[in-house]
């Protein structure tokens, strides 16, 4: 009995059971689906390990990580050469101190060799943009340096502000060095190609010039402005200057003075009006002779009439203006001064006032010897002076006049004056003023001009070449000056 119940034990149970249990016990559903999602998501990152593998093989990545290695390449050789720097700099340093305490004069000051550097790229510097620069004798003004030395010339200006190794003031120093010729090499580069801007020089013979601007009240040309030098006819300027103030002072009329021509005054030399000996005419015909064909007979009779009008009115002395005879007041002897027993010169007169007026109005390099021009070692002005005097002259509306006309003519008891102005500029815009000439002062002009509210110039010039350089000089200073002040 017992044998049988055993064997049908042994018979009801299966061994597999024992070996695998989750046979025995099967696992809940939930477990089920945990792990079917985890063999899930094993198999789709198999399956993404080939997009991997594309993805690092693109060319961007590979580009990049190139960029990365050759940036890591270069930090490492930058750090080499700055390593080697630094031990050549130390074996300098020492070199340098067992030189200074093998030599006696060490308490002389040491020169820094960052110093020495910027020495030396600046002698460079300079070097290589004196041979940009185009040569100054050439007459095509074109470059004949290769480009190689242009390029090279960019290059060191680059390594100078780049590699400068000075600190504090040094440093700031090299680096505003370097900006400054940063700044200049490319005018230096156009120069080698086109011609360095040099200044225009002024084709004109006058030794002495001047251009002055009535309008901005500024001298804008000159050349040896303020050189004391003879002036020639220039000096009638004064005299009919003086001729009005004189005029002015004592409230006088110059169409009522009338005047008889002295001999002295008709046997002057040079330039004339060709006034005839005891002819009558008036102060203001006398102006237009003075100024129009540059009478020195006319600036003799007007200096001895102004100066007795001045001597008489200094004694108060009454004087008949409506026909002053000098030679007859001077045979009564209304020129002697019975007190110092001293014979008055009423020419010596004028010319005291006109020193006198030329100091007021503030001419400083100008000295009167004469009422005419001729040639007189001590009567000498300057172009500058000319021009102070022509300013306080063209305030005057008959000084205006009579420099502007072109023809006079007169007729009086004996005879009829035609007087032509001397001036060949009146018909090119010019309206004055005057020309002089003689052998030790060379042609001479002073002129003014005028076109419109913006242009009004007056231009003198002294000694010229000839007589018709004059107004070409003239002319080509005037042309300058308004191309000078259509740049500005």
């Amino acid at each position: 009995m017992i044998g049988n119940n055993t064997s049908s034990k042994f018979n009801s149970v299966n061994f597999v059971d024992f070996i695998n249990p989750n046979l025995l016990h099967p696992p809940s559903r939930k477990i089920q689906l945990i792990e079917q999602v985890k063999t899930v998501k094993l198999l789709k990152s198999y399956r993404k390990i080939p997009q991997l593998v594309t993805e690092l093989q693109s060319p961007n990545i590979t580009n990049s990580q190139r960029n990365k290695n050759e940036s890591i390449c270069s930090l490492q050789q930058s750090q080499q050469i700055h390593d080697k720097d630094r031990q050549i700099t130390k074996n300098e340093n020492e070199i340098s101190n067992k030189t200074r305490q093998n030599n006696p004069q060490n308490s002389l000051p040491q020169i820094s060799l960052a110093f020495v550097n910027i020495q030396t790229k600046l002698n460079d510097l300079n070097h290589t943009n004196n041979i940009i620069q185009s040569p100054q004798n050439s007459d095509t003004k074109r470059s004949l340096i290769p480009p190689k030395l242009k390029s090279s010339s960019n290059v060191s200006i680059k390594n100078y502000t780049c590699n400068s190794t000075t600190t504090g003031s040094s440093k700031e120093s090299c680096s505003q060095i370097g900006n400054q010729l940063q700044f200049n090499l490319p005018k230096n580069i156009i120069f080698s190609y086109c011609g360095s801007p040099r200044k225009r020089k002024l084709n004109v013979t006058a030794k002495s010039f001047t251009v002055y601007d009535c309008i901005e009240h500024k001298i804008i040309l000159k050349r040896k402005s303020n050189k004391k030098v003879e002036v020639a006819s220039l000096t009638k300027i004064m005299t009919f200057y003086v001729t009005l103030l004189i005029v002015e002072l004592f409230n006088l009329n110059l169409k009522e003075i009338k005047v008889k021509v002295t001999k002295k005054a008709s046997e002057t030399i040079g330039t004339t009006a060709e006034l005839k000996y005891n002819d009558i005419l008036s102060i203001e015909d006398l102006l237009y002779g003075l100024m129009l064909p540059s009478g020195n007979d006319a600036a003799v009779l007007i200096a001895q009439t102004i100066g007795t009008i001045i001597l008489f009115n200094q004694y108060n002395k009454k004087l008949d203006l409506k026909l002053i005879d000098i030679e007859q007041l001077s045979a009564d002897g209304y020129y002697y001064n019975h007190q110092f027993r001293f014979q008055y010169c009423p020419i010596e007169v004028f010319i005291k006032q006109m020193n006198l007026y030329s100091h007021q109005i503030g001419q400083q390099n100008t000295q009167f010897a004469c009422v005419h021009g001729l040639a007189n070692e001590d009567n000498y002005s300057c172009c500058n002076d000319i021009i102070t005097l022509s300013i306080e002259c063209l305030k005057y509306e008959l000084f205006q006049t009579v420099i502007s006309c072109k023809e006079y003519v007169l007729k009086t008891l004996q005879k009829q004056y035609e007087w032509k102005n001397t001036n060949k500029l009146l018909d090119k815009g010019f309206f004055g003023i005057k020309t002089g000439i003689t052998d030790s002062a060379g042609p001479c002009l002073a002129s003014a001009y005028r076109s419109n509210e913006m242009d009004y110039y007056i231009i003198v010039v002294l000694n010229c070449k000839n007589l018709n350089m004059r107004f070409d000089d003239t002319i080509i200073l005037l042309q300058h000056a308004k191309q000078k002040k259509m740049i500005t």
